[in-house]
């Protein structure tokens, strides 16, 4: 009886006595950051603002706790805006503030900071000017906030130009990387870090004056990428771009973090994409420390792969285009028929290169055939016209004593390759075989030289059975790859040399091999010819 008489007050109470209501209501506003344009002089004095997208925002109550009251978080949009919902249990008068934060954990499925190197790392942050709030259900714009070179506008543009490296992985893959492949910038004014460096497991640490280094920050963002989607066997260490005779592996690894972060620039329209710019990071125009153009190879000139402007210039050569917003638009070089896909490119390198070993620019030209991309003449267009020859020549076949190549006594080179194609475009690796007619006591220099893309030439030197082994030669010289074998023929006769590629991380790579005979009147050997074995093209001396 009790019990049934409670009931319905406990409802009426509930009607009468309803809990107060919290207030709702809105606040708005933009962040930008100050951003400083660069061309080839370093920077041009342009600065102009840009949104602060996607970050992660807070609106806080700078009355409690020394503004440390959080009252709601979100996020900026693509445009640098923001609009949040704040539900608020008081209805005291508030200073308000909107804070954003160098991380993206207001942000679905992104996963990105730029945060400070020394002691214990955070993000850095902005705060809005504080604005008065007394009405519980008044909305608030915020206006809008500008973080200014000096003071904060570094971070942001750290940020800016990670998120775009990020966005594009996942125009590749379909997503962002993942909550385990977050990526850290770390960077510091004053921290005494000098040097731009990827340090692996997602962290780029940033030169204390590269803050507005754009194209550095994203070169290393391309190790990133391949940390997460890819392999790598590059010993790593110091290299320069005006050495044309690289590790053919370190040439490919840092070719291709160049190529990574100038398509990241190509992809999303920015200004001069074929331009790599690293400044001293000084204040005002100029400040350039060195500059090179990836599409047209200035002011570092490499011909073949064991180079990593090489990379990086074929690379961008398969997929630029005249449309693409260099220094002529609506222009490509007159021998580059090629527009592939940016996706073409990732394909190879997520689905074939991650396979491979000694992974160099010699697994993308055979990756990108077994992985159907296509374009068989214009790939030998492209990469023939940076001396990247990975096809047979007109002598093949010639892998047989059988096959020989008849080559003449009058020094005149042929020029061949290492290379036999497997009918799709790759290939596998080729032995030369030339022969030639002798005369007897009569001397014969023969040699290889215009060693491109790491061929790393070995010569033996037959009877005329073909099969008895009369002289080898591997490295003329040490540090010397070409090969040379001086011969007096004990008989009038045809003799065989067999051309093979040496040990090492490559299989391809093209060579000019030829045969000089002279008068040996004396009896004794006559010394070579002068020669510049291994010529290379380069300019200047600058280090990445």
């Amino acid at each position: 009886m009790t019990i049934r008489a409670i009931r319905p007050f406990l409802l009426m109470l509930l009607v009468v006595f309803p809990a107060p209501a919290w207030a709702n209501w809105v606040a708005s506003g933009s962040f930008l950051y100050q951003d400083r344009e660069f061309d080839q002089t370093g920077f041009t004095g342009n600065q102009p603002t840009l949104p602060v997208r996607f970050a992660t925002l807070e609106i806080r109550d700078l009355n409690v706790n020394g503004g440390q009251q959080l009252l709601a978080t979100g996020s900026t949009d693509g445009a640098g805006n923001f609009s949040i919902s704040v539900v608020d249990a008081s209805t005291k008068t508030r200073n308000i503030v909107a804070r954003i934060l160098s991380t993206s954990t207001g942000v679905a499925g992104l996963y990105l900071s730029v945060t400070n190197v020394n002691g214990s790392t955070v993000p850095y942050a902005v705060t809005s000017a504080g604005f008065p709030h007394s009405n519980p259900n008044l909305n608030m714009s915020l206006g809008t906030t500008t973080a200014a070179i000096g003071s904060g506008g570094e971070a942001f543009n750290l940020y800016d130009v990670s998120y775009n490296s990020v966005d594009y992985l996942r125009f590749l893959t379909g997503a962002f990387p993942g909550s385990t492949q977050a990526l850290t910038v770390q960077w510091e004014p004053f921290s005494g870090i000098t040097a731009t460096n990827y340090l692996g497991s997602g962290v780029v640490r940033v030169g204390d004056p590269s803050g507005y280094n754009d194209t550095v920050v994203q070169h290393e963002t391309g190790h990133y990428a391949r940390e997460l989607y890819s392999a790598t066997d590059s010993p790593g260490g110091v290299h320069h771009l005006t050495n044309c005779n690289q590790d053919l592996r370190l040439a490919w690894e840092e070719g291709w973090a160049t190529f990574f972060g100038q398509a990241v620039r190509k992809h999303f329209g920015l200004p001069r994409p074929q331009l790599y710019v690293k400044t001293t990071g000084g204040a005002g125009a100029g400040n350039l420390d060195f500059y090179f153009d990836v599409e047209a190879e200035e002011p570092y000139t490499c011909r073949g792969a064991a180079s990593e402007v090489t990379v990086y210039a074929t690379l961008w050569d398969v997929i630029d285009s005249a449309s693409t917003p260099d220094a002529s638009p609506g222009f490509d070089e007159t021998w580059d028929f090629m527009a592939a896909s940016d996706t073409s490119v990732w394909d190879v390198m997520a689905n074939y290169i991650r396979t491979a070993t000694n992974r160099t620019l010699e697994d993308f030209w055979d990756g990108w055939f077994v992985r159907n991309q296509g374009y068989l003449s214009q790939m030998k267009q492209v990469f023939s016209n940076h001396s990247v020859e990975y096809y047979p020549t007109l002598v093949e076949p010639n892998d047989a004593v059988a096959t020989a190549t008849f080559v003449q006594n009058n020094g005149i080179p042929v020029h061949e390759t290492y290379f036999k194609d497997v009918g799709n475009g790759s290939g596998s690796p080729d032995n030369d075989f030339f022969k030639f007619s002798t005369e007897t006591g009569i001397l014969y220099i023969i040699q290889t030289n215009n060693l491109q893309s790491d061929a790393n030439t070995s010569l033996i030197l037959y009877a005329p059975d073909g099969v008895t082994q009369l002289a080898a030669n591997d490295d003329r010289s040490p540090g010397v790859t070409s090969s040379l074998i001086q011969f007096t023929a004990p008989t009038t006769n045809t003799y065989y040399v067999k051309s093979f590629h040496g040990a090492g991380y490559g299989i391809y790579g093209s060579y000019d091999f030829s045969i000089t005979s002279s008068v040996n009147k004396t009896g004794g050997t006559q010394p070579p010819p002068s020669i510049a074995p291994n010529a290379r093209f380069t300019k200047f001396d600058k280090e990445q």
